[in-house]
């Protein structure tokens, strides 16, 4: 978790991408590990200082601010993941699955079974503290003797890296807005650009960081390297090829390896191979592969190549990005494997084996050199914090070694040339492979499905090129018609003839009976030989005699011999793989057919469990009905009416004309008081964070709202295209029932509810449905017509609620704006549909408003109904646009002293002789709407 922390990061590909090459050596005794060693190779340290879109920085950092108790947090003066540049230029802080404080945690816990004391766990919170501090320091330019120079703008953040690191702020301040030049006498300090004092600062942080994972590698290392020798066994996690949006000097580098790795493959799988078969005298037709030497060469080969061009210019300090880029042109711009752009763009472009990549060369010769300056190892060695002094001790010791070398073989004119970044790497990757080729290599290649990322998804396309570009299909070819079992002879000759019941004679003279048949393939004339256990003779056999076996293979002919001995194994090893695979697929064909047969069990007990439980519902509802119409017969009065409450605090309002045409006899007429304000109805704390001037500018196509008397050319919102021609025509029902005078009664309701309708059959319409209302009604001078469009408003509101987007934006707009006595209809309406949808209820009525409704809404006025139970007991209950069965049944029971055990119970009407059963869960205004 340590290495994994520190040197993984998130990648536009990759969640968990490792940003560093390593090769682990792990020790065996006696079958058993004792020890291991990690290597590590170029770990990316722009990474430290620069993050792509969607991707992140190390891992430590957030997991750093994610898991540190608030008192350490205010030790080292950390903040939010977001507000550090270092972290933040990805937009990317979290990762979805990824718990940032309990992998601290781990981490944590990592470092106490590694022995880390707490002091140098403080040290290192304090340097990876420092490194985000570093990152928020910012310059600004001014002008000082007819040139501009950068001066430090945040100074609290300067004496936050220096009091985390001990060490001067001063000095620190010096060492990123100065260059040192030191002569004889003096020391020269030349002012910094903007630029270059920003280059100064990242080169800290980045060193910083390096030495910090270098010195976390060693020191896991000792304490788990081995104290005596044993075998081992070593794997290699090397950079998958990258080919990403900006490729720079890093990802050269990662390639570079790639295909040095892909050429040891190569070498190992196919020239070596086919090479032995030559020498061997076998006849075989040569397999052609891809060789990428020349691409190793265009990046490598002396004196040419690109990296030694970058390091020919890092010497030199007139050269810039740009001549080493003009060189590259120069010595390369034939070679078919190295393109020029065909604008003057800083970039180049390689063929790899596995595909063309662009680079761009933008700060290659400063990401080459790397060098740590003297002024600033000199600050950091007086650090007054042990770690970090050690950290650059440590790194000053190593440079000295390097001069010394360096010094020692050069010639006296010669200079001090210090090894740049592509140098050690060149020569960290000719180690590598050193040590690889002093093993027995096994290779596991690891093919993406798909590039994105998703279970499931097999492309076979990106399958295919993946195969061809890394020799896959060449390498099962060779392995297929070539010999890759090389069994050693005596051990072949043991195992067949143990196989069969023969035996090697122990000492010369003894005799055994095998078939002739490895006879004839030596053709080695033996003397007879006895099947072990057995003295009857085989009328084919000769005998084998170890001595003749031993000098017919060290002889003239053994070539012969060893020929005939490779084809026969290679043809019983044909035959063992051929019955291994029979009796494999006698196995999985048994274990396929008992898997599904179980999944078959298992469909069948669900589908009867179905079945029995529909039977049952079915019998409950036909007996249900047979019982009602015995009991109670079917001339009762109705179970449901429209009723004044006994208390008077709200009654039902009536419409006479409409009442003898829909529902005769069950309307009771009163004079409905008008509703007031719910003194209980509580509107959302954020409420007036909702403006409808802000929903108007963030969803709307054009940022106008406000009444129109012409038809609307484009829809307000952002719909689709299909439904735009259906929002236009929606917009000129609402001008037409708004403002057709003639419009009343029984066709203003039926017009409306048409309206109504389309909401509820196009969901996606709802919310430009309930938009074109509110803009109709705002600032419109003509009182009856807005009245129309804030009833028309109510009686949406009662049949359906806008999207969880909208829905804050409208209420606050009633809340502030409504006419009249509109603002508690709305208010009501709009809070109980939208607890209803926060509960995962459907939402959405079945049916457009009831008769009752639209009498209500006109009046602004409660409602309520007339409940029969079948003991005699009547009941005037209020209920509202979005009262279910259950909340409605509810009421009463409770009313009834049933504390317990309310729910799952419902209400049924009954109109003339038919019974229309209520689901717990639906609208009771709904049964009503569905009747009328």
């Amino acid at each position: 978790p340590l290495l994994e922390s520190f040197g993984n990061a998130k990648t536009v590909r990759n969640d968990n991408s490792s940003r560093f090459g390593k090769f682990v050596e792990i020790f065996l005794e006696d079958g058993l590990i004792c020890g291991a060693i990690t290597s590590q190779y170029l770990l990316e340290k722009s990474r430290v200082v620069f993050q792509a879109k969607s991707e992140r920085n190390y891992h430590i950092f957030y997991e750093m601010l994610a898991g540190l108790p608030s008192q350490q947090r205010q030790r080292y003066c950390l903040q939010g993941a977001e507000t550090y540049y270092y972290l933040n230029q990805g937009g990317n802080c979290e990762i979805p699955g990824k718990d940032d404080a309990e992998d601290f945690r781990r981490l944590l816990n990592t470092m106490e079974v590694l022995d880390f004391s707490a002091d140098e766990q403080n040290s290192i919170f304090r340097i990876l503290s420092s490194v985000l501090h570093l990152g928020n320091v910012y310059f600004e330019k001014y002008e000082t003797d007819c040139q501009e120079v950068a001066t430090v703008v945040s100074a609290t953040e300067i004496r936050t890296v220096a009091e985390l690191l001990q060490v001067s702020p001063e000095g620190l301040q010096k060492a990123i807005t100065f260059k040192v030049t030191e002569t004889q006498r003096e020391k020269i300090f030349t002012p910094l650009t903007v630029e270059s004092a920003v280059d100064a600062r990242d080169a800290i942080a980045k060193t910083l960081y390096s030495l910090l994972f270098s010195w976390l590698t060693d020191r896991i290392n000792k304490l788990v390297y081995p104290r005596q020798e044993a075998l081992s066994i070593a794997i290699l996690d090397i950079y998958g090829f990258e080919d990403l949006t900006f490729n720079s000097f890093e990802q050269l580098c990662i390639n570079y390896a790639n295909e040095y790795l892909q050429f040891f493959f190569n070498r190992i799988v196919f020239q070596e191979e086919q090479e032995e078969y030559i020498r061997e005298q076998i006849e075989w037709k040569e397999i052609p592969f891809s060789d990428n030497q020349p691409c190793i060469d265009l990046i490598s080969q002396k004196p040419y190549g690109i990296l030694r061009i970058l390091d020919d210019q890092s010497c030199f300090p007139q050269a810039t990005d740009h001549t080493f880029l003009q060189k590259c042109h120069y010595h390369h711009g034939t070679n078919p494997l190295y393109t020029k752009p065909k604008m003057p763009l800083p970039e180049f472009t390689i063929k790899h084996y596995a595909g063309k990549v662009t680079y761009q060369v933008h700060k290659f010769l400063d990401k080459n050199y790397d060098q740590v300056r003297q002024d600033v190892l000199d600050l950091f060695l007086s650090s007054r914090t042990k770690v970090v002094a050690n950290l650059f001790f440590g790194h000053a010791q190593v440079m000295a070694r390097q001069r010394s070398l360096i010094r020692r073989s050069s010639t006296r004119t010669r200079r001090y040339k210090a090894p740049t970044v592509a140098a050690r790497f060149q020569q960290s990757l000719l180690e590598l492979v050193e040590r690889m080729e002093r093993c027995n290599p096994f290779f596991v290649r690891c093919i993406k499905p798909n590039n994105k990322k998703e279970p499931g998804l097999f492309e076979a396309d990106v399958v295919r090129t993946q195969l061809r570009y890394s020799g896959i299909l060449e390498t099962i070819r060779i392995r297929k018609e070539g010999f890759p079992i090389r069994i050693p002879f005596l051990v072949f000759i043991d195992r067949c003839l143990g196989a069969a019941g023969w035996a090697l004679p122990s000492q010369p003279g003894e005799t055994t009976e095998p078939e002739g048949l490895l006879g004839a393939a030596f053709g080695l004339g033996f003397p007879h030989m006895t099947k072990a256990g057995s003295s009857w003779p085989h009328p084919c056999s000769q005998l084998f005699l170890k001595e003749q076996l031993y000098q017919a293979l060290e002889s003239k002919r053994c070539r012969a011999h060893h020929l005939a001995a490779l084809t026969l194994q290679r043809y019983a090893r044909t035959f063992f793989i051929k019955r291994r695979f029979r009796s494999l697929r006698r196995k999985i064909v048994l274990l396929q057919s008992r898997a599904r047969g179980y999944l078959a069990r298992q469909r069948y007990r669900r589908m009867r469990h179905t079945l029995i439980k529909f039977r049952s519902l079915v019998h409950i509802y036909v007996n249900r009905r047979r019982y009602l119409k015995v009991s109670w017969g079917l001339g009762s009065r109705p179970a449901v009416s429209p009723c004044v409450p006994p208390d008077g605090r709200a009654a039902s309002p009536r419409c006479a004309a409409a009442a003898r045409e829909v529902n005769a006899g069950c309307v009771v007429l009163v004079p409905p008081p008008a509703l007031q304000p719910d003194p209980q109805l509580t509107l959302p704390l954020d409420i007036n964070d909702y403006p409808m001037a802000k929903y108007v500018r963030g969803h709307f196509q054009e940022p106008a709202f406000g009444m129109l008397t012409a038809p609307l050319k484009a829809p307000l919102t952002r719909l689709d295209e299909e439904l735009c021609h259906e929002a236009l025509s929606l917009f000129q029902l609402i001008l037409r029932f708004m403002g057709d005078p003639g419009l009343g009664g029984k066709q203003e309701t039926l017009f409306g509810n048409y309206i109504v309708q389309k909401g509820l059959s196009v969901p996606a319409l709802r919310d430009e449905l309930l938009a074109q209302a509110a803009n109709q009604v705002w600032r419109n001078t003509n009182v009856n017509n807005e009245e129309r469009g804030w009833l028309l408003l109510a009686t949406c509101l009662s049949a359906f609620p806008p999207s969880a987007a909208f829905d804050k934006y409208l209420l606050k707009f009633v809340s502030d704006y409504a006419f009249a006595g509109y603002k508690p209809v709305c208010q009501r309406k709009l809070m109980h549909a939208m607890a209803r949808s926060q509960l995962g209820a459907a939402a959405a009525r079945t049916f457009p408003p009831s008769l009752l409704e639209w009498t209500a809404n006109r009046r602004q006025a409660s409602m309520a109904l007339d409940l029969h139970c079948f003991n005699g007991d009547q009941f005037s209950c209020p209920i509202h646009s979005w009262s279910t069965g259950e909340d409605l049944a509810g009421d009463v029971l409770k009313l009834r002293g049933l504390v317990e055990g309310w729910r799952g119970w419902t209400v049924a009407m009954k109109a003339g002789a038919q019974w229309a059963e209520l689901a717990g869960h639906d609208y009771v205004l709904d049964l009503v709407s569905d009747l009328e």
